[in-house]
Parts: structure tokens; C-alpha cells; sequence
């Protein structure tokens, strides 16, 4: 018989149904009864899509940034042009514009993210007293969940918790989150009762600059999935005779960590002459914003978008699963320590994987410990035209890939088992 569960309100800029990381955050509450957590989130970060199509949790939505609305409303007025659903547009223009031009993001950055630390905070409370919600679990994002989960904490006293899916301070935060993590972070990892991060790097990370106070409070919880979605396609795979165009396929967003290696495959991919091969980019990134990125469609490269629940679908058609991290970034410390989300559904997923991300990523360390995905840790043409051939042509390479991605998985990722782990932290047989 299960413990009891300590209620939990989930602070997050973003949730489930986006994609990304909220996914991670689905999978990981999918099976937690009802009643046993809220999620505190902003209305707007939940981009029109994944709001109609994608999947809910059951929990209570409270949207800090639009209070009046549930989760109900939310999805209703994505199919609908509502004075809401253009609101949220106009909010993602933002938010690309605040990417893309300095000034803006100065002028804007100030109030965009006080307004939200204040919304969450007076919200978070509300909520606090409402559900009676015992532990606080703030999640990272760009900064004022963070923030707001540790104002919280201060004023409702209720244990802090820190789920990190990337680095806070050491991040490229849009301004002025990076002046605000400078100033909290430690005050917020000391504060903390349990730190869950994904991966060995990020704990590393944390005890190389903080020392045993920070690390003995590390929880490693892998990112993952389930994988019953996934094996449900093998048989159908089995049977499919693959032929040309071959696919190579990267799902999710498209930011300055992926940038700069996407656009180094897609200059391999032009220049592959006697092969059929295309790169298809499912993302929810706006077509004009991917322009201004320097990506453009052309008869090589393929713009698409899938809700999450038709990613394993999406991912089964692919030949090869490409997985980027840049060079000379503008944080070098979150290239050296993700494991980004979709490496898990990579993992399960049945095919290949390509890596082209530099050697002193934990992502790189990981696979070649691991031996699960061709890797090409140079920005070298070259380089990632031989992977691409060798991953299509040489079938025994290309099988011992599949095979140990799949052994990696079922050790680390498979949330049948991760689900266990993250549900015991919150037993009101653990102490706080």
C-alpha cells in the first residue's frame, strides 16, 4: 500500500501541455491522485496548440497571470479567436521580439518579470491557504518561478523544493534574470530542503561551486518517459521497408543552445549531393521566428510541429534522431551540463541517434559512456556527412546504436520506475 502523499503546489512558468520540459513534469504526475497537488503556472506560456491538443494534467490549474481562468478556459479559447487567445499571441511576439532586439528587452524585461514575481507570489499564497499545500516544488525556467517558489517559502514557511531542468544562475536569462539569479541563487539552493536535478553534470556542477551544504540535498531524477507509446510501434516499424528520402528529425523548441549546431547540419545536409536526404524540424518556434534565425525551408529542410502526445509516432518515422548543442554560446555552462528532454524520447524511440554537441558536454560524456548515439563533437562538415552515411549504410553500427539506447533507457529513463523516486519525496513518511 502507497504512503500517503503531502499535498504539493508546483510553481512554473511553464506546464504541462507544453512541450519541453512541462513534459517531463506530466509524465512525472501523470499517475499522483488528484487532489494531492496544484499546479501555479502562467496562462499564457502554454502556446495555443499544445493547449487544444495536447495532454492535462488532472491536478488544479491556477494561472497566476489570469486568475479568473481555469484550465478549461484555456483550452477552449485556444480554438477560438478570442480577445485571450490573441493576448497570448501577442505575448509569445513579445517574447520573440525580447530575443531577438536588446533595447526591448531591456525596456521590457523589468516589468515582464517583477510582474510575474509579484503575481506568483500573491497567487502562490492564495493557493497555499486554499489547498492547504504542505511543500512548495518551484521548477526552473527563465527566473520567476525561482524566485517566486522561494518568496513563497519565506512567507507561507512551507518547505522548498527545486526541481532544476537547466542551470538558474550561469544561464542566458532574458534580462534581468540573470541579475536576479546572481543575486539569489545561493540564498535560494541554501534555503531548499531537496534539490532534484537530471543528471550527474548538473550535481557535479552544484558541489564543485557550492560544496557539500548543496550537493547532500541532490536528488539525481533522469528525465523521463514512458515507454509503453513507443513500444506499441515496434512491431509496425519491423515491418516497414524503408526507402529514400531519408529523414533526419529534431523535435522542440529551437534557442541559443540548438541554434548554432542545427545550422551546421543543415549546411551538411546541402551538401550531401548523392543521397536523398532531408532535415525535418518539428518545432512550435513561429516560422518568421525561425527565419530570423538564418533557418529557411527549402527542398532539404522541412518545417512541421506535433502536439507531444504524436511524438513517439513522429519520432518512429524518422532515419536518424539529431540532437544539438552549440558552440560559443552565451552560457557555456548549461552546454556543459543539459541532457535535454527529448534525449529521453530519443533513447526509446527505436532509431538512431546523431550528437553533434561539444566534448565537454555532459550530454557527449554521457553517450560515449553509453554508446548510444554516432557522435560529432567538432563543427566539422565533414564530420557530420560520414556520421549521416555511416548511420544509414552500415547497418550493424546503426543496430548497436538502437540497442544501447534502449539498455540506457530502461536503466535510467524509464518513468515506470523514476515515478517511484520522485513520488517517495513527497511521503509524509519523509521527514521535512
Amino acid at each position: 500500500m502507497q504512503s500517503k502523499l503531502k499535498k504539493i503546489l508546483v510553481v512554473s512558468s511553464y506546464a504541462p501541455p507544453a512541450i519541453g520540459g512541462p513534459q517531463m513534469l506530466y509524465n512525472l504526475f501523470r499517475d499522483f491522485p488528484v487532489d494531492s497537488y496544484s499546479i501555479l503556472t502562467s496562462y499564457y506560456n502554454i502556446d495555443n496548440i499544445s493547449a487544444a491538443k495536447g495532454t492535462w494534467l488532472n491536478g488544479e490549474y491556477v494561472f497566476y497571470d489570469n486568475p479568473q481562468r481555469d484550465k478549461e478556459a484555456r483550452k477552449q479559447a485556444a480554438k477560438e479567436k478570442t480577445t485571450e487567445n490573441k493576448r497570448s499571441q501577442n505575448v509569445q511576439k513579445l517574447k520573440l521580439l525580447m530575443k531577438k532586439i536588446w533595447l526591448i528587452r531591456i525596456l521590457a524585461g523589468f516589468p515582464v518579470i517583477f510582474s510575474q514575481i509579484f503575481a506568483i507570489t500573491k497567487n502562490g499564497k492564495n493557493v497555499v491557504q486554499k489547498a492547504n499545500s504542505e511543500i512548495l516544488l518551484g521548477i526552473s525556467d527563465y527566473g520567476p518561478a525561482m524566485i517566486g517558489s522561494y518568496f513563497l517559502h519565506k512567507i507561507t514557511k512551507r518547505p522548498l523544493y527545486l526541481f532544476m531542468f537547466d542551470l538558474y544562475r550561469g544561464n542566458f536569462l532574458p534580462f534581468p534574470g540573470g541579475l536576479l539569479a546572481t543575486i539569489f541563487e545561493k540564498s535560494i539552493l541554501k534555503h531548499a530542503t531537496t534539490i532534484i536535478v537530471n543528471n550527474e553534470g548538473t550535481k557535479n556542477f552544484f558541489h564543485k561551486k557550492y560544496g557539500d551544504i548543496v550537493s547532500k540535498k541532490i536528488v539525481i531524477i533522469y528525465n523521463s518517459v514512458f515507454p509503453q507509446d513507443y513500444k506499441s510501434l515496434e512491431k509496425i516499424e519491423a515491418v516497414k521497408e524503408k526507402k529514400p528520402p531519408y529523414a533526419i528529425l529534431f523535435t522542440g523548441r529551437v534557442n541559443w543552445p540548438q541554434i548554432g549546431a542545427i545550422k551546421n547540419l543543415i549546411r551538411a545536409v546541402n551538401e550531401i549531393k548523392d543521397i536523398d536526404v532531408v532535415f525535418k524540424l518539428y518545432s512550435p518556434m513561429p516560422k518568421e521566428y525561425l527565419n530570423d534565425m538564418g533557418i529557411f525551408e527549402s527542398e532539404k529542410v522541412e518545417f512541421s510541429f506535433a502536439p507531444p502526445q504524436e511524438m513517439p509516432r513522429v519520432q518512429s518515422e524518422a532515419d536518424i534522431l539529431f540532437l544539438p548543442l552549440s558552440w560559443h554560446t552565451k552560457s557555456q555552462a548549461i552546454i556543459d551540463t543539459a541532457t535535454p528532454g527529448k534525449l529521453t524520447d530519443y533513447l526509446i524511440a527505436g532509431k538512431p541517434i546523431l550528437i553533434h554537441a561539444p566534448a565537454s558536454s555532459f550530454l557527449v560524456k554521457y553517450a560515449r559512456e553509453n554508446n548510444f548515439a554516432a557522435i560529432v563533437d567538432k563543427e566539422d562538415k565533414d564530420a557530420l556527412k560520414a556520421a549521416i552515411r555511416r548511420i544509414l549504410f552500415e547497418g550493424g553500427f546503426r543496430r548497436k546504436l538502437v540497442a544501447n539506447a534502449k539498455k540506457t533507457f530502461m536503466r535510467n529513463h524509464d518513468a515506470n520506475k523514476n515515478v517511484s523516486i520522485f513520488r517517495a519525496l513527497f511521503s509524509s513518511e519523509k521527514s521535512s
